[in-house]
C-alpha cells in the first residue's frame, strides 16, 4: 500500500507538475497571452529522466490565471494506476474536487492558490526521476498543460519526459552452501525480487519447480514437504514428497521466476552421501569363533579382514574342519560365490531349520542355542529416501515348522516368504533375537513395531518376496518414517540394521528348505 501511495504522489505530482510546463502547441499570438517556461532547457525538447534533475516549471499570466488543466499521456501512469491514488488522466487544478488534498499533499498549488494568480511556479525535481521506479522501457511520458486567463486567452505547451531503459537490474541469487542433507534443507539468498516473483527450485532436469519458503529478510529455504499414512500394522509413517527437499547425490536448479519466466538462475551439488560397508559384497574373510576359548574354529564371515558389519547365524554349526584344516562340514548359512552372498537354509545337526540369513550385527553362540544381535554403529551423513539391492530369490513353500513355533500347524505347505528389511533407529545397544534348541525370544519387526527396549525405530522400509524371481532382480526399498522429527542417530551405540532371510518366520524354525537368496550390491538411494 505504502508503494501504491508512492507512487499515486507521484503521479499526482507529476500531473500537476506539467501544468505549469509545456510546449507551445497552440495559443494566443497576443503577446500578453500567459507563458510556460521550463528553468534552465527549452520546455519545447524531450528532457530525459535522470536519477537526479532539476524540473522548475514557471507559468506567468499578464491577464491572470483562469484555468489551468493538465492532460497526462505517459504508458508508466495509467488510468489504473492514477485511479489507485484518487487521481485521473486529467487534472484541473483550479476546480481540483476531490484531488486536492491528493494534490495538495504533493506539494501543488490548487485552487486559490492558481485562480487569479499572474505567475506560479512548481518545483518537481524530485517527482520525475520516480518514473523510472516504476517504470523500465525506453518510452515517452507527456504532459499536456493548458492555462486560460480572464481574457480568454489559451496557451498549451506539452512537457516530454524521456525515460532510456536501465539494464534490468541483476536479481543476486546464491546458494549458501549450508544444505543439511539429514533434515534435507538447504537456504539460498535471493535480493532485489520484484514483485510477483518467487524462489523456486528443483532437481536438474525435472519436470516440476517446486517453491522455496521465505525465512527472513532475503533467505529462502528449501525444504522436504512431508505427508503422512498409516501402515498395515495401523502406525502412522511419513514419506517427502518426490521433488521436494534436498538430498544427498543430487545436482539443484534453484531460480527466480516471476509469470514462469526466470529472472536469475543458479545450480549447486550436494555431497555424495553415504556407502553400505562391503554393499558389494566383494570382502569375505574368516571369523576364529570358539565354544570353549581353546579350540577356534575359522567360519566364514560376510566382511573383509578386520571389518565386522556383517554377520550370519548358525554358520558355526554348520561350518566344521578337520585338525589338517581341510573342510569336514561345508554347508554354511551364508556364503559368496561370483561376488554375491548366498543365503541358504540348512538343517542344523541333521535336525533343526535354520534359514538363510546375513544381517548387520553379530552372532553369538551359547549352549545349543544362537543369538542374533542386531545393529550396528553408523555414521550418517545424509537421510536415504530408500535402500537398493539387487536380488535373485527361490520361494518355495513351507516343508519345516518349529516345534516351538505356536501357528506352524497353520503355515504347513503354505507359500513361503523371504524378507529384505532395512531400519533406521536409535538403539542403546544390539537387540537380541534366539532361537534353537529352546523357545524363540525377541522376535521384532520394523514394519509393525516404532521401538523395542534398546530405543526407537526411527524409520525402515521392507521387501517381502513371495514367489521366486527367476533371475536378478533390483529391488529398491523405500524408507518410511515414524519420527519425522528425529535428530540424526549417528551418535547411537546402533543407527542402522538391513536383514536378509530366506524365510520371514525364520525366527520359529519354520520355512522353505527349498528357498535360496542371493544378493548383491546394497546401496542407498537419495
Amino acid at each position: 500500500m505504502r508503494k501504491i501511495l508512492t507512487m499515486a504522489a507521484m503521479f499526482a505530482a507529476m500531473a500537476g507538475l506539467f501544468a505549469g510546463c509545456s510546449k507551445d502547441d497552440e495559443g494566443s499570438k497576443r503577446p500578453d497571452a500567459p507563458t510556460i517556461e521550463l528553468a534552465g532547457a527549452s520546455i519545447d525538447q524531450p528532457q530525459e529522466i535522470q536519477e537526479t534533475m532539476s524540473v522548475k516549471v514557471s507559468v506567468v499570466a499578464q491577464g491572470k490565471i483562469a484555468g489551468f488543466t493538465v492532460q497526462i499521456d505517459s504508458p508508466a501512469l495509467t488510468p489504473e494506476i492514477l485511479g489507485a491514488i484518487g487521481l485521473s488522466e486529467t487534472l484541473d487544478l483550479v476546480n481540483p474536487g476531490s484531488m486536492a488534498e491528493v494534490l495538495q499533499g504533493l506539494g501543488f498549488l490548487v485552487g486559490d492558490q492558481v485562480l487569479g494568480q499572474s505567475s506560479v511556479t512548481f518545483d518537481i525535481s524530485s517527482l520525475v526521476p520516480m518514473i523510472a521506479l516504476i517504470y523500465n522501457e525506453d518510452s515517452d511520458h507527456k504532459f499536456a498543460l493548458t492555462v486560460t486567463d480572464t481574457k480568454e486567452q489559451v496557451t498549451t505547451k506539452t512537457l516530454t519526459f524521456h525515460l532510456t531503459a536501465k539494464p534490468t537490474l541483476a536479481y543476486n541469487l546464491a546458494y549458501n552452501d549450508d544444505a543439511d542433507l539429514w533434515a534435507n534443507t538447504a537456504t539460498v539468498t535471493a535480493e532485489h525480487l520484484p514483485d510477483g516473483a518467487a524462489v523456486q527450485y528443483r532437481v536438474k532436469g525435472a519436470a516440476d519447480w517446486q517453491e522455496a519458503e521465505l525465512v527472513e529478510g532475503d533467505v529462502y529455504r528449501l525444504a522436504p514437504v512431508w505427508s503422512a499414512s498409516t501402515n498395515e500394522a495401523g502406525l502412522e509413517i511419513h514419506t517427502i514428497a518426490e521433488g521436494t527437499g534436498v538430498f544427498a547425490a543430487s545436482d539443484y536448479e534453484v531460480r527466480v521466476a516471476k509469470e514462469g519466466e526466470a529472472l536469475a538462475a543458479v545450480e549447486f551439488k550436494t555431497a555424495d552421501g553415504d556407502v553400505v560397508p562391503n554393499g558389494d559384497m566383494s570382502g569375505w574373510s574368516k571369523k576364529q569363533m570358539t565354544t570353549d576359548n581353546v579350540t577356534f574354529y575359522p567360519i566364514t564371515y560376510p566382511n573383509a579382514e578386520g571389518e565386522n558389519f556383517w554377520d550370519s547365524g548358525n554358520n558355526m554349526f554348520l561350518e566344521q574342519y578337520e585338525e589338517s584344516g581341510e573342510p569336514k562340514i561345508y554347508t554354511p548359512l551364508c556364503y559368496e560365490e561370483e561376488g554375491a552372498a548366498v543365503l541358504m537354509p540348512r538343517l542344523v545337526l541333521g535336525a533343526i531349520f535354520a534359514p538363510g540369513n546375513m544381517y548387520t550385527g553379530q552372532f553369538v553362540y551359547e549352549g545349543f542355542s544362537g543369538t542374533a544381535c542386531f545393529g550396528q554403529p553408523y555414521e550418517w551423513t545424509a537421510r536415504p529416501r530408500a535402500l537398493k539391492v539387487r536380488c535373485k530369490a527361490t520361494v518355495g513353500t513351507i516343508d519345516k515348522v518349529g516345534s516351538f513355533d505356536p501357528d506352524g500347524a497353520s503355515y504347513k505347505d503354505q507359500q513361503d516368504r523371504s524378507y529384505i528389511f532395512v531400519a533406521v533407529v536409535d538403539w542403546t545397544a544390539q537387540h537380541g533375537v534366539s532361537s534353537g534348541m529352546t523357545a524363540p525370544e525377541g522376535m521384532w519387526n520394523p514394519a509393525e513395531t516404532s521401538s523395542v527396549n534398546e530405543g526407537a525405530i526411527l524409520g525402515y522400509g521392507q521387501q517381502v518376496i513371495s514367489e521366486s524371481t527367476g533371475d536378478w532382480v533390483e529391488f529398491v526399498i523405500p524408507v518410511s518414517w515414524y519420527d519425522k522429527e528425529a535428530a540424526n542417530p549417528s551418535s547411537s551405540t546402533c543407527s542402522l540394521v538391513i536383514s536378509c532371510a530366506t524365510s520371514m518366520r525364520g525366527d520359529y524354525l519354520t520355512g522353505s528348505s527349498q528357498n535360496e537368496m542371493r544378493v548383491d550390491d546394497f546401496e542407498w538411494v537419495y
